[in-house]
């Protein structure tokens, strides 16, 4: 088995590092405390929250419960993954069939079978606001009353994705209904830092404070270095020196960037060396190019060529400057800045401290090469 998982979680073995940030959750759900866990997309936020599940269930103190939301346009379609993972707790399925039937009062749950998973799904055809706040308020009350045989634990990913369904206050909905389960713990995550940052921290917002909240950043070099190498040693791998550092370095250590290129170094079955990872790195941007090129018919041409100075410089603090446009032949400042605000709402670029950086690894090595 490849030990550089890219996709979702097989075991502590194949886990690395987060043990900080583990026993943060696992304090807070023990002592009765909701949170709120903010990362960049693919940083690893998935994998931690189904470790942290496998350790409740190793103590066999909760039930656990993960939805994940990012594709959700309305409020119909979070009722829907809710609806789903809600069915899956462990019951038998006649005995689940029974309790959804009988608990929705104004729409019938469709249930049908996931052809990837073999799973049973849930859906419910939703006609107006109305049903589907009522539907939520119903599936809230399924919650509520298993909860009080065994503490829940609800974990729903890409929270901020409520933020921009279009029906009324579903912000205060969700906040008034989680306050009616007195014995679940509510695990919030989502990788749109500055909208969870107005949803959990303005006053005038339903969820104001309401939660312990965690960040979490790139895993220690050092801790991430000794994973990999004892991956590739087991397997009899030579590594050269240096050559760890190297992969580390150019993927930013962001988590699945990091995975991905171990996943495929691993692939090889050849020794650890510094040719192999320049292979590598060649295969995966030549593989990745087809989809890279396509980006530049989606932006402007001056928005291409702010993407680009980006990712080439070191002076990303300052793209407003007369140096920094000048040298990349940028147009002018008040231009650059509707560009940075463009390339911020399509999610191609983020801030980290006083930089601005291509959020998509690869495509920023891609594009300094292009």
């Amino acid at each position: 088995m490849n030990p550089f998982i890219i996709r979702g979680y097989q075991g502590n073995t194949f886990f690395c590092d987060r043990e900080k940030e583990t026993e943060a959750i696992l304090q807070a759900l023990h002592n009765g405390r909701d949170m709120t866990l903010v990362s960049l997309r693919k940083m690893g936020k998935t994998g931690l929250l189904l470790h942290v599940f496998e350790k409740l269930k190793r103590e066999k103190e909760f039930e656990t419960i993960y939805l994940d939301i990012y594709h959700t346009e309305n409020l119909n379609g979070m009722i829907n993954q809710l609806a789903t993972a809600v069915f899956r707790l462990k019951k038998s399925f006649g005995e689940r069939m029974k309790e959804f039937l009988s608990t929705f009062r104004y729409v019938r749950p469709i249930i049908s079978v996931d052809p990837q998973s073999g799973q049973p799904s849930i859906s419910f055809q939703i006609a107006d606001e109305h049903e589907a706040r009522s539907t939520l308020e119903d599936l809230f009350g399924i919650l509520r009353q298993r909860s009080l045989k065994k503490p829940v634990v609800v974990a729903i990913d890409e929270f901020q994705q409520i933020a921009g369904y279009p029906e009324k206050n579903v912000e205060a909905l969700i906040r008034g209904l989680i306050q009616t389960l007195s014995n679940t713990r509510f695990i919030f995550s989502g990788s749109n830092k500055s909208i969870l940052s107005r949803m959990f921290g303005d006053a005038t917002r339903p969820f104001y404070q309401s939660t312990e909240m965690i960040y979490l950043s790139e895993i220690p070099r050092e801790r991430y270095s000794r994973f990999i190498s004892s991956h590739f040693k087991k397997d009899s791998r030579q590594v050269e020196e240096g050559a760890i550092d190297e992969i580390l370095s150019w993927c930013r250590g962001h988590t699945w960037y990091v995975q991905y290129f171990c996943n495929k170094l691993f692939e090889t079955g050849s020794p650890i060396t510094h040719e192999t990872l320049f292979n590598t790195r060649q295969e995966i941007l030549l593989s990745y190019e087809p989809f890279y090129s396509e980006y530049r018919n989606l932006l402007t041409r001056h928005q291409w060529e702010l993407l680009k100075a980006i990712s080439r410089s070191d002076k990303s603090d300052k793209l407003t400057s007369g140096d920094f446009i000048r040298t990349n032949n940028l147009t002018n400042a008040s231009t650059v800045k509707r560009g940075v605000v463009a390339l911020f709402e399509k999610e191609m670029i983020f801030r980290t401290g006083d930089q601005y950086v291509v959020y998509d690894v690869f495509f920023s090595r891609w594009l300094e090469g292009g």
